[in-house]
């Protein structure tokens, strides 16, 4: 039997660049949280919640900010949330 873990990743944007805060959660109440603290925190333009299994990940739950983003699992098998390209149509 596998065992569900969380993680909880808040995004933003700052003078250095886009950024990512990881934050792990063994339940979902503890995911839940994190991702509260998170939407509270003012450096934050939002966060999501995935639910990581054996073989496969979803997301939760998502507050997105102004600009489009998406989550990117690794070959090493971590998470970041990352900005999507703008689409220039010609």
């Amino acid at each position: 039997m596998t065992k569900t873990t969380y993680r909880i990743i808040g995004y933003g944007e700052a003078n250095y660049g886009f950024f990512n805060q990881f934050n792990f959660a063994s339940t979902y109440e503890s995911a839940l949280k994190d991702y509260d603290r998170l939407l509270k925190d003012p450096e934050m333009d939002g966060a999501v919640v995935i639910e990581v299994n054996h073989e496969d990940w979803r997301v939760l739950d998502e507050f997105k900010s102004c600009y489009n983003v998406s989550v990117v699992y690794s070959a090493l098998g971590t998470f970041k949330v990352k900005k999507t390209p703008e689409y220039v149509f010609v």
